[in-house]
């Protein structure tokens, strides 16, 4: 009877460690959502236009009209000078260098990320903000449209 009792927990604790490892990992290039802190937390998602990704297989996306597109995304409404977090929605990657720009009307203002934090424009108007994620796995570039109040 012992014996039996002993190989029970042999399999049960076989089984219990081999569910450990059925785990599936995503390693797709991450999804990226701005938050903002005002009087209620919103987010709103950019999209990947280039992506240029390794991890379990290569990912790759390129775009040639990014503005375009961005042009067709919701718009986004942020007020001037508005404290904005970039969230990646899932993070198997070590970021390397995050950077950021608006384009209005043709003029191009690059704008300083701060860890993932930075502030909308100090003029109202309708922008196309790109993000740009340098990570270990590779490269993705974001669009959104973006109205400041």
């Amino acid at each position: 009877m012992r014996l039996f009792a002993k190989l029970g927990i042999i399999v049960i604790s076989t089984l219990l460690l081999t569910a450990c490892f059925g785990e599936d990992y995503d390693f797709t290039p991450p999804d990226v959502t701005l938050m903002n802190h005002t009087e209620y937390t919103d987010t709103d998602e950019l999209t990947a236009v280039n992506i240029e990704w390794d991890s379990d297989k290569l990912y790759t996306k390129k775009t040639n009209d990014i503005f375009s597109v961005a042009n067709d995304q919701k718009t986004l409404v942020y007020h001037i000078g508005q404290e904005v977090r970039i969230v990646f929605v899932t993070q198997d990657f070590a970021i390397r260098k995050l950077n950021a720009y608006f384009m209005k009307d043709g003029i191009k203002t690059e704008i300083e990320v701060d860890g993932e934090v930075f502030n909308m424009p100090n003029e109202k108007g309708k922008y196309i903000i790109v993000l740009h994620l340098l990570a270990d796995s590779g490269t993705v570039e974001y669009v959104g449209n973006v109205l400041i109040e």
